[in-house]
């Protein structure tokens, strides 16, 4: 709790001599000696009050350190700091709401007895807080008065007479001595006034008597609820105690949760270096295609894959120091309880897995590809390639993959049974949504009209599907995902689509227009950063179209980068995956030496081509 908000109110509350006076005398006397024994001038003024090593009078001891520390800035620092530390239960009242409720808590002591209250009531940094306080230190003082009050008559009451010797005197009035005979006239007044004076006194002493037991009575009440109260701390402390080793057990597991991270990342790595080194599947043209688009649109999620595996070590501290917090948390029994059940379901969740032959993943299909050639009898054939959200790479036989569920970009749960898929079903089929309308190029960029809207489409739309009906999955804004259409299904031209949901749209290609030729280069030089999923498909796209290429990721510094030859024509960005810090570099490198940069605000290799043709045009 020692941050910097709270280090600049502790600055203020070391010199506030009452609250460090109210802290010692609600410090134990352990820790109070453990101030003034490594101190040797101290220690020398406060043997008086010390006897064979224990305190004798506390009282006179806590007013010398209080004297010492009025010109020891570390030593008042320090009462405040181990008050705070020791009291950690009732530090806690600060992080709940300053509502009713509070106050009610306050009362029944969860936070501690009317001396730990007094200290909260001087530290609390809240403003307007009073309110929280009122009633409770009203009725500290009034019972601090009371037992005042007692005292008081106990005092009163050994130095008076008591009852019955108001009573000897009273029936003895007539044994006192009369004045000289010849003044008999005096007699029967000076009696008379003995006698009143005794009645007084004697009514008094009933009075004094009767206030005497009322505080008795409370006196009796308060230790009863001391009592109480001291037997719900002891329960407390047991339950906390027990938590504790709870804890402990479930940082053990955490700690085998780390280690099992590591083996996942060096995993991982090792994929994607064999992924890397592996050959392009030979396919068809309308394949490719249709592999880079939806590759180029899959690959959204590289950042997020990267922050995965950097969250999962995260989130292993942060629940592990969650068991760590569980002392501050016994303000609140059952939030406690319901805490430790939730790990405890946990752990036995991670158990379970372990025993059980199958293991679940969840991932991202990222496109259709072939399997390799080192993958035997499979080599050559259709499959899925899967990508878990800590990295794992996984090839699915292509008709294991049910599909009207193979949509790119949607997250899955994949169940595997040692390299076998069980089965795979959406996470977000609850938000997806399947939708009909009809296709048509806005910008170059496909989009489907459905009611009243033009929602975008994140697939290579070619101008023969301008005008045709067509199903498409509509999958919500995520992180960094768009919300739009990631999956077409072109349906036939007969196919009856509702007209109350789908607009017609005008083709937006002119039927005069004639299509632009490919465009061919002479071996200009560009470099692209950023895009990191298909980085190296930049390389060789832009190299089939003549020209020459070298791609670097998005997330490196440009110190660490050699550029390999020299000045280039073009440098492109791909804005949506390259860091500020390169993008600030990229930009000042580019003035410098005068380099033309172009900016792509979508990962897709034809986008890029796009950019870079329009470009070299403008030159």
């Amino acid at each position: 709790m020692a941050d910097e908000y709270w280090n600049k109110i502790y600055d203020k509350l070391i010199d506030n001599t009452e609250l460090l006076k109210l802290i010692c005398f609600d410090t134990a006397n352990q820790e109070i000696l453990s101030w003034v024994r490594p101190n040797n001038i101290l220690r020398s003024r406060c043997s008086r009050f010390m006897h064979n090593g224990v305190i004798a009078d506390k009282e006179g001891l806590i007013k010398e350190v209080l004297n010492y520390a009025s010109n020891n800035n570390p030593l008042r620092r320090i009462i405040l700091l181990t008050w705070v530390d020791k009291n950690s239960d009732s530090m806690a009242f600060f992080k709940i709401p300053g509502n009713a409720e509070a106050i009610e808590r306050l009362k029944k002591g969860e936070f501690g007895n009317h001396d730990k209250v007094r200290i909260l009531s001087i530290i609390d940094p809240r403003e307007k807080s009073d309110f929280l306080y009122k009633d409770i230190l009203e009725e500290a003082d009034r019972e601090a008065k009371a037992k005042e009050e007692l005292k008081k008559a106990e005092e009163l009451a050994k130095s008076a007479l008591t009852n019955a010797e108001v009573e000897a005197a009273l029936h003895s009035k007539d044994m006192i001595a009369a004045p000289d005979t010849n003044n008999g006239a005096y007699e029967g007044n000076f009696n008379a006034v003995v006698y009143e004076e005794l009645q007084k006194i004697k009514a008094a002493l009933e009075i004094l008597e009767d206030v005497n037991k009322q505080l008795k009575s409370e006196n009796k009440d308060l230790r009863n609820e001391q009592s109480r109260r001291q037997t719900e701390v002891s329960n407390y402390s047991s339950k906390l105690e027990n938590k504790v080793k709870e804890n402990k057990k479930l940082s053990s597991e955490l700690e085998k949760e780390k280690d099992l991270n590591s083996s996942l990342t060096s995993q991982l790595a090792f994929a994607k270096a064999e992924l890397a080194s592996k050959p392009a599947p030979k396919v068809s043209d309308s394949e490719l295609n249709d592999l880079r688009f939806k590759l180029d649109e899959a690959l959204k999620e590289n950042k997020e894959l990267k922050k995965a595996i950097n969250n999962r070590e995260a989130s292993l501290n942060r629940i592990k120091a969650e068991n760590l917090d569980l002392h501050l948390k016994t303000d609140n029994i059952n939030s406690q309880n319901e805490l430790v059940e939730s790990l405890k379901q946990r752990l036995a969740d991670y158990s379970a897995k372990e025993k059980n032959k199958t293991q679940s993943v969840a991932g991202q299909l990222i496109s259709k590809t072939r399997y390799g050639k080192d993958a035997g009898e499979k080599a050559g054939k259709k499959c899925w390639l899967f990508v878990s959200v800590t990295g794992q790479v996984y090839y699915l036989d292509f008709a294991s993959v049910p599909v009207n569920i193979a949509v790119p970009e949607e997250y899955m749960l994949a169940e595997f049974d040692g390299d076998k898929l069980v089965s795979i079903s959406s996470l977000e089929k609850e938000e997806r949504k399947e939708v009909f309308g009809v296709i048509n190029l806005e910008d170059g960029k496909g989009v489907l009209t459905y009611e009243d809207e033009k929602l975008p489409i994140f697939l290579d739309v070619t101008e023969k599907w301008v005008g045709r009906p067509a199903r498409g999955v509509l999958l919500p804004e995520l992180d960094n995902r768009q919300s739009g259409i990631y999956k077409i299904d072109i349906l036939p031209d007969t196919a009856k689509i509702n007209k109350n949901t789908v607009k017609t749209v005008k083709k937006s290609a002119d039927k005069d227009s004639e299509k632009s030729e490919e465009t061919k280069f002479d071996g200009q030089k560009v470099i692209v950063f950023g895009g990191d999923r298909v980085g190296l498909e930049y390389e060789k796209a832009l190299n089939r179209a003549g020209l020459e290429a070298k791609w670097f990721s998005g997330f490196s510094l440009l110190s660490e980068i050699s550029l390999g030859f020299g000045k280039p024509d073009l440098m492109v960005i791909v804005t949506k995956q390259v860091s500020h810090a390169l993008l600030r570099e990229l930009n000042a490198y580019a003035e410098k030496h005068s380099i033309p940069v172009a900016y792509s605000t979508r990962r897709g290799i034809t986008s890029l081509l796009d950019i870079v043709k329009q470009t070299f045009k403008s030159y």
